[in-house]
């Protein structure tokens, strides 16, 4: 039995069309074709990116695209980061055990199960230096040799690791072997932009995740105007694709008569005035008194932070009176918890 770390690939229904690398920047134009061309060698390779920007799905393309006819050659992967250390070398190595009392007993490692073929270790970082070490002998030897066991058995393997950061900045902060880090410079290298840096890749990317959300559900595709992509290109994306995806997919679960919605926490009254204008000039329905709300909710709020949540302050700045500021909280839902007196 496979342990939960490790993961194959169903060979028959899985294709690098299942990791699509999506947008339209210079970055992703270099990266498809860098891509392409690893898949034409058997070189190991390094996968350098931020937590979130597809670096599992960079190296999954690598693998299929390499793949050709009735090729079997096994996928396999572990990341690093959600493993106990303590079992990483039973993981990668397998055991041969024998205890008195006890029925023998053996498993293979990853490394052996995946033999002829390609080897993902996420976030290589994660390791302790011990266990680096380990992985840094394989690497020089390219022999697996169980825990219990007396010889080391010569494998295929094609490795393709990730990490966070770059390999000379892991060695200052003392996350990364040195001599590892030497290792990984024979490795070809895959730089991975952010998503920040590329803010013409996410309307694409909107629309990719938005779709394949829509096709699960067996929704029709939703419209997606122009006011929705605009608030989701300006923020800051910290986990990248990975939570631009799950705020798509929220999107969609908000979606209204076949309209892409924007979950509220990411509505403000600036968002809504350009919404509500665009709608007139297009002649095209919206709620008045919903978008209303948004904006002067929005005005509120601003104005109580203005003031450090001094309700009199914000009434008088807005020119209203204390009752009136009461209500409008209340009806708003503005929670009276943070507006202090």
């Amino acid at each position: 039995m496979e342990h939960k770390a490790q993961q194959t690939e169903d060979k028959k229904t899985a294709s690098s069309s299942d990791y699509p690398i999506v947008g339209k920047s210079k970055s992703v134009e270099q990266l498809i074709k860098q891509i392409g061309r690893l898949a034409k060698t058997r070189k190991d390779v390094v996968v350098i990116g931020e937590a979130g920007v597809g670096k599992g799905a960079i190296a999954k393309n690598i693998y299929f695209q390499s793949k050709t006819g009735s090729n079997e050659q096994p996928f396999m992967s572990i990341n690093l980061s959600v493993l106990d250390d303590k079992e990483l070398e039973a993981v990668l190595f397998g055991f041969d055990r024998g205890v008195e009392g006890l029925p023998y007993t053996s498993k293979r490692g990853l490394f052996e199960l995946a033999n002829g073929g390609t080897v993902l270790i996420e976030e290589i970082e994660e390791a302790s230096f011990r266990n680096q070490m380990k992985i840094l002998n394989f690497m020089n030897e390219r022999k697996t040799r169980r825990i219990g066991g007396e010889t080391g058995e010569p494998v295929d393997i094609r490795l393709i690791v990730t990490m966070k950061a770059d390999p000379a900045e892991l060695v200052e902060k003392r996350k990364l072997l040195e001599d590892l880090y030497g290792k990984i410079l024979e490795f070809e290298k895959v730089d991975v932009a952010p998503l920040r840096t590329r803010p013409e890749d996410i309307p694409l990317l909107v629309k990719h995740f938005a779709g394949e959300i829509c096709k699960e559900l067996g929704l029709a595709d939703l419209v997606i105007d122009i006011n929705a992509i605009d608030v989701l290109v300006r923020q800051p994306w910290r986990e990248n694709i990975r939570e631009l995806k799950a705020v798509v997919d929220k999107c969609v679960l908000f979606s209204n008569d076949g309209r892409f919605m924007l979950p509220p926490e990411l509505v403000d009254e600036k968002t809504e005035v350009v919404k509500m204008i665009n709608n007139i000039m297009a002649g095209q329905e919206f709620v008045l008194d919903k978008s209303l709300d948004v904006i002067e909710k929005g005005i509120i709020e601003r104005s109580l932070e203005k003031f450090g949540f001094n309700q009199s302050k914000a009434a008088a700045f807005l020119g209203m009176t204390e009752q009136t500021f009461r209500y409008k909280l209340k009806r708003l839902g503005i929670a009276s918890a943070r507006a202090r007196a």
